[in-house]
């Protein structure tokens, strides 16, 4: 497989699962007091879409950071740009991770912390997709 293909294959599932969160996110208070099981259901099934979403932004968010640190001529731009990716990458992994523990296999998951993830995870998938899809240069 080649590198642009994999490149539209991640920014293609980042971007859906991006758009997916949003959509449940908005839809969720018009439909969840009537299905709770069905909708506590349907977020826990994007947990595991978002999870490896998470992983595949901290592999790319690493590795674009790791070029940036390595090459002392790089863009002051492109550095910070990749430096609060990444950070905003680790901040959020950070954040969901115990949550989402907590939603699947405990009981004191935090909705104050859903909601910061459930809006600001689909902004930085979206930035990334983005990334991935536009042409080469």
């Amino acid at each position: 497989m080649s590198n642009v293909l994999v490149k539209r294959i991640v920014g293609a599932y980042l971007a859906l699962v991006a758009v997916a969160v949003l959509a449940q996110f908005v839809a969720y208070p018009l439909y969840a007091d009537d299905h709770a099981d069905s909708a506590l259901d349907t977020w826990l099934i994007l947990d595991w879409f978002m999870a490896v979403g998470l992983a595949l932004m901290l592999l790319l968010t690493c590795k674009a950071k790791g070029s940036c640190d390595a090459d002392p001529g790089s863009d002051t731009r492109q550095w910070i740009r990749a430096n609060a990716m990444f950070y905003a990458t680790v901040l959020l992994t950070i954040a969901f991770v115990p949550n989402w523990f907590a939603a699947a296999w405990g009981q004191d998951d935090n909705g104050t912390v859903w909601h910061v993830i459930d809006t600001v995870l689909p902004v930085l998938f979206l930035v990334q997709a983005r990334r991935l899809l536009r042409p080469a240069a």
